[in-house]
Order: structure tokens, then C-alpha cells, then sequence
């Protein structure tokens, strides 16, 4: 598969981010504490995990339902890790919503319902990440008494809201529309009226809309409860209240479509979070790999998944090379 130049590009910042932090790491130190992992911990952690999947596919089935559909849990969470492996090993963060797209949309016989549903379940996700961030507030003044954090989270915490507004605000989206026309992002304007519309439509399902979120912020508080507790197994010590300040922080900058899946971009912000609170980089660097590894060992069910779904594997490779 030949790779586009921005890929090129965004592996390359990837490479020089992750030499720059691997250079002010000592290795037999980092090594030491991940000792402190047990087999019965990583088993326990997992499923742990799999829980928070299982909470994903709940408010999935929430989304799907509010339009009519309806899929069994075992297909929605099939895809999940699936999705999970995609988006580990394709250059590029849309794999898994792609590969979910075409797993959903093949059950119901519905392409434009299944887009709905995985667009808005993503939806109520940033939703409920928003309002998560907001809650930090006042931790993130009584726990952290550093100004760059807090300049940092501020404005992650106004990137977070200001998405979810232009995406929920008609009015907001007209004003800025001359921006984003000035900018060559016409194509923008275009969807996000269109998501909109979607959004309107699904919010007069209050019942369904008022779960999702529910279901969307209990899942956030998992990210965040998941972190501390591999955390306190590598003997980091890391507050609940600090990491759930942090942990919006990491979301938004490694959006930023500027290395491969946030690859290095991640585990430097990782280091510079610890290093202001007095932590070393080589605990930064040790619970960033941790959670990777953990996900890159809990997605190897989707590798088999795929593996028994060519056809469906070769549509997201396809469908990548075009976005």
C-alpha cells in the first residue's frame, strides 16, 4: 500500500517525538517499576476494560435504537475490538469507525442509519468528555497550582466545549461559516449542517438522549478510573483528581492531526504533565506504554475478528486510501 505524504509526514514527527523522550529516559528504572505488574492484575485490568467496551456498545445500541434499529450486543462488541485493532495498526484514526460503519450498516440493511448511530454515539462521547473536563475545574485549581497546566486544560476544556457547540449550534455555525469559507473548509460547513440536523432529530428522543449521556459520562470516569489504577500498580504516584485533569488534556492535544495516532505526540505531553507535578519521565513514560501495551493486548480479538472478516477488512482499507 503505498503511503500518502502526510502519513509519511505524521510518522515522521511520530519518530523524531519518541526519540526525544526515549533520550531522557532511564530504561532500567522504567523497567523495574513495570515489574510491579502481576498476571493476575493485567487479567483483571483487561476485564475491566472490556467492561468500559461493553458500556460503548450499550450506548451504541441506544443510538441505533432511537432511530428504529436494533443490533444484538455480540455483533456491536465484535466490531469494537475489531475497530480497536484498526485503529492501532492503519495509518490513520477512521479505520474502526469505518470497519464499524460497515458491520452495523450490513445487519440493519440501513448505510445512512449506521453512520447516524456511530456518529452520534461518538457524539455524546465528546458530550460527556466536555462536561467531564468541566467538572475538573475545580480540582485542576485546588490540585494543581501550576499555570502552564492550567492554562493547558483551559484550553482544552474551551476546545472541548467550542467543538461541541459548533456542532449543536445552528447560529454559532453561520457565524463562523465566513471563517471556515476563508479557510477552503466549505466541505465543513456543508456537514456539520448536516449533523446538525441529525442531532436535532435525535435529540427529541429525550429518553434515548438523557442514556447515552448517562451511559457516555460513566464511561469517561472508567478511562480515567482505569488509568489510576494501573497507576497505583506501577507505585506512580498519581491522584484520581490529577488524572482527571490530565487525561482531557492528552484527548484533545493528541487529536491534533499532527503525528500517527498520536504516537510520541502522547507520550511527551505524558512527560510533561508528570515532570510539573514533580513526577520523573520515566514514570510519565512507563504508564503511557503500559496503557498502550494493554490496549495492543486487548485488541488482538479483533486481529482474529478481521482475520475471519476479509471482505469487510479489505472495505476499511479501501475506504482509508480515500480518506
Amino acid at each position: 500500500m503505498k503511503l500518502k505524504p502526510v502519513t509519511v509526514i505524521k510518522t515522521l514527527v511520530s519518530l523524531v517525538l519518541l526519540a526525544l523522550v526515549f533520550t531522557r529516559v532511564d530504561f532500567s528504572q522504567a523497567w523495574a517499576q513495570f515489574q510491579n505488574l502481576s498476571f493476575p492484575f493485567v487479567g483483571c485490568v483487561l476485564f475491566f476494560y472490556t467492561g468500559l467496551q461493553v458500556l460503548s456498545c450499550l450506548r451504541w445500541l441506544v443510538v441505533l435504537k432511537s432511530s428504529n434499529h436494533s443490533a444484538p450486543m455480540s455483533s456491536l462488541l465484535s466490531s469494537y475490538f475489531a475497530g480497536m485493532f484498526l485503529n492501532i495498526f492503519l495509518p490513520g484514526a477512521l479505520g474502526g469507525d469505518v470497519y464499524r460503519i460497515y458491520r452495523v450498516g450490513k445487519y440493519i440493511k440501513d448505510s445512512e442509519a449506521a453512520i447516524v448511530s456511530v456518529f452520534l454515539e461518538r457524539f455524546t462521547g465528546l458530550a460527556a468528555l466536555s462536561a467531564l473536563a468541566v467538572f475538573g475545574l475545580p480540582p485542576a485549581l485546588e490540585v494543581l497550582g501550576r499555570w502552564d497546566i492550567l492554562l493547558l486544560f483551559f484550553a482544552c476544556v474551551g476546545s472541548l466545549v467550542g467543538a461541541v457547540l459548533l456542532i449543536v449550534s445552528p447560529k454559532l455555525l453561520r457565524w463562523i461559516e465566513p471563517l471556515l469559507r476563508w479557510l477552503k473548509m466549505e466541505s465543513i460547513v456543508a456537514k456539520f449542517a448536516k449533523i446538525q440536523t441529525l442531532l436535532l432529530q435525535f435529540a427529541k428522543n429525550r429518553q434515548a438522549l438523557a442514556k447515552s449521556m448517562m451511559l457516555s459520562f460513566l464511561l469517561q470516569l472508567g478511562i480515567v478510573y482505569y488509568h489510576y489504577l494501573i497507576a497505583q500498580q506501577l507505585k506512580i504516584p498519581i491522584s484520581f483528581l490529577e488524572l482527571l485533569v490530565f487525561i482531557p488534556i492528552i484527548v484533545v492535544v493528541t487529536l491534533l492531526p499532527i503525528s500517527l495516532g498520536g504516537l510520541g505526540l502522547k507520550e511527551g505531553l505524558w512527560v510533561y504533565l508528570f515532570s510539573r507535578i514533580g513526577l520523573t519521565s520515566e514514570q510519565a513514560l512507563l504508564l503511557s506504554l503500559t496503557v498502550t501495551l494493554l490496549g495492543w493486548l486487548l485488541s488482538l480479538p479483533g486481529g482474529i475478528i478481521l482475520m475471519l472478516d476479509s471482505v469487510g477488512f479489505r472495505h476499511v482499507t479501501e475506504k482509508s486510501k480515500s480518506l
